[in-house]
């Protein structure tokens, strides 16, 4: 649920004992093991768990435990005082936060949940842990007259405390059965009968900072150099899985227990036996069209094959990426007309985040005012290199019996019909926003443009 990766900023709130920051460690700690072991460890990125509690006394619990599970000397456990409702870490600073029995206590929930929803970083992941209703009818009746009856009874007679057993089981009562959808994806997982999880992602409805400052009027868009900026490459698989609001930020590579990270473990082991050069990004399905998380489709062979499952990764790679003799297990589809991929990946990059969807939807709208649906198809992707060009386009289409790969960056809205018109209609590169072509060089990019520009003075000539 938290998908953990090395360089995680993680924040566990009301966790003065450190018992869910240990596990939260001991969970990056095993993902950058196996990563590390793949060959797939960024060693600049340093991870940091803030362990926040209200109460000094649990810290110094906590830090003691910490020296007892050999986490003594970890510097990525830093430990915090402070309060839920008024957090100290800056807007969209973290990776993920927990709570766990703690969010009860707190005097107005809505104000935690509200801190915890400014600090996540867009797709940032929220998990909370707590003691939940039982919602079916004769167990909820029987739960309550032992909650209210005999616990605070129990308490009186064992620890004669009744006012505090009191409280614990009128806390569990007033808490909320499921956590307000204010921005949030929401998921609830019983655990027990009377135990929930409720998990999350951050999808950012609205920015405490200036959006404006991510999106198309930023200072930096359109101010650098884009041609020959595309690494050379011969092949791009895109995995279909979930959407962006669920992605984390490296998830081609931290996911390693789910299909992702299988995918791009198995790539990276037989590297040296592909023949090609490959590419692996995330695309999310469109609901309209059939499509299923497991689908790959492969550029430029122009393929689908549908329903890759984790037990077929191994295989799959063998068969289609390295050996090249296709896939007897799954179904395949040829692919025709043209495919737009558009950077949405908003917690690896808030300007992809932010820009992306827009331009899904303004390539949604004029492909239908145009009546190009079955022509043109548009998928969010993961990150794909160079986030600072946002919007990142890819487009790959057929001509003449060959199919190219073309990048664009800077593309704003503005943009959006002309490359519609030019590019898909005509077979016609649109310069001013061109990055690069898969299965040319940085040079040959160069060189292409250079021609092209020689030759017209408008757009440029055919792909």
């Amino acid at each position: 649920m938290l998908h953990p990766f090395a360089g995680m900023k993680h924040l566990d709130v009301a966790g003065g004992t450190g018992d869910a920051a240990f596990r939260v460690l001991e969970s990056i700690n095993s993902v950058s093991n196996k990563a590390l072991q793949e060959g797939l460890a960024d060693t600049k990125q340093e991870t940091k768990i803030f362990v926040c509690d209200i109460n000094p006394n649990m810290l110094n619990v906590g830090k003691m435990r910490a020296i007892e599970r050999g986490f003594g000397e970890d510097r990525s456990l830093h430990w915090v005082e402070g309060d839920a409702e008024a957090l100290s870490f800056a807007d969209g600073s973290m990776d993920g936060y927990t709570i766990a029995f703690g969010i009860r206590n707190v005097t107005h929930i809505e104000k935690a949940l509200s801190e915890a929803y400014r600090v996540l970083k867009r797709g940032g992941r929220f998990l909370c842990l707590e003691l939940s209703h039982v919602e079916l009818p004769v167990f909820k009746q029987i739960y309550d007259y032992y909650s209210f009856s005999i616990i605070p009874a129990m308490g009186e007679l064992v620890a004669g405390d009744r006012a505090s057993y009191q409280y614990l089981v009128e806390s569990i009562h007033r808490f909320p059965n499921q956590t307000d959808d204010a921005g949030w994806s929401h998921k609830r997982k019983d655990l027990l009968w009377n135990i929930a999880e409720h998990s999350g992602s951050a999808s950012k409805k609205s920015e405490i900072n200036n959006d404006t400052d991510f999106m198309f009027q930023r200072s930096e868009f359109g101010q650098e150099p884009l041609v020959g900026t595309v690494q050379m490459y011969g092949r791009h698989v895109f995995l279909c899985h979930k959407c962006p609001d669920l992605w984390p930020s490296h998830i081609e590579t931290t996911e390693c227990s789910q299909l992702p990270g299988l995918l791009s473990v198995a790539l990276k082991a037989r590297k040296e036996d592909l023949k090609r050069r490959t590419c692996l990004t995330i695309y999310q399905g469109e609901d309209d069209i059939d499509s299923m998380d497991g689908d790959v489709m492969i550029f430029p062979d122009m393929i689908k094959y549908k329903g890759l499952t984790q037990g077929d990764v191994d295989n799959f790679v063998d068969a289609v990426l390295v050996k090249e003799s296709g896939w007897s297990f799954g179904e395949v589809e040829t692919l025709s007309g043209s495919y737009v991929f558009v950077c949405a990946h908003g917690s690896r990059d808030r300007r992809c985040g932010l820009c992306g969807p827009v331009l899904v939807r303004k390539f949604r709208e004029e492909i239908k005012s145009r009546d190009l649906h079955g022509q043109v198809s548009v998928h969010p992707c993961s990150h794909v290199g160079g986030h600072k060009f946002a919007g990142n386009v890819i487009i790959f289409s057929k001509k003449d019996d060959k199919v190219i790969g073309d990048w664009y960056g800077y593309v704003s809205p503005d943009d959006v019909p002309t490359i519609l018109e030019q590019h898909i209609g005509k077979g016609r590169i649109v310069d001013r926003l061109w990055r690069g072509s898969m299965g040319l060089s940085k040079e040959e990019q160069k060189k292409a443009h250079l021609l092209r520009l020689q030759g017209s003075n408008v757009v440029g000539d055919k792909v």
